[in-house]
């Protein structure tokens, strides 16, 4: 089980898969970095949760008064897990699941994003695609913020497409890097 840690939502928990190979969960200690570096810029929010798994990041968003949230998962298993924590939550007309790979669902989306939020496996080796996609203009809007959870010793670009870097950290075996939305 994993624990929401703030919001109207604080203390509730949604459902986490068993245990496979490139599943790994946000940390507790990671999840309340990132929401603390984020702070207020999440209230009436529409969120992207790439690689959502559980939808975690994106349920705490809606915890912390996210307007919705777009969970984009291609595991069928996981999409219906997603699906069974928004019920849950009470969260069903704010969130929508799409099956989808991240870098076909980007190809498609129409954008208009506050915050997106990309927490693959660490094995993944797409970021260069993806990154280059999440940066492409209108995906994000203005003033809005993309946070990428990857492998402590793999360093993404500064910039890519609108979207510059910002701050980044390390926890553990993860860093989290915070890019922002440069106005063009």
């Amino acid at each position: 089980m994993i624990k929401i840690s703030g919001g109207y939502l604080k203390g509730r928990s949604i459902g986490s898969p068993a245990r496979a190979k490139g599943v790994r969960p946000t940390t507790q200690r990671v999840k309340l970095a990132i929401f603390s570096m984020l702070g207020n810029s999440v209230i009436d929010s529409k969120v992207l949760d790439l690689y959502a798994c559980t939808g975690a990041l994106g349920i705490e968003a809606m915890s912390r008064g996210a307007m919705q949230c777009d969970f984009v998962e291609k595991s069928s298993r996981n999409c219906r897990l997603i699906s069974k924590n928004l019920k849950i939550m009470a969260l069903n007309s704010e969130g929508a699941v799409h099956r989808s790979e991240a870098y076909r669902f980007l190809k498609s989306s129409q954008g208009g994003y506050d915050m997106v939020f990309l927490d693959p496996p660490f094995e993944l080796d797409e970021w260069e695609n993806v990154m280059k996609e999440v940066g492409r203009a209108g995906l994000v809007n203005d003033g809005g913020t993309v946070v990428a959870e990857h492998r402590f010793n793999f360093d993404l670009e500064d910039s890519y497409g609108n979207i510059n870097i910002i701050n980044n950290k390390s926890y553990g075996d993860s860093k989290v890097t915070i890019y922002e939305v440069v106005s063009g």
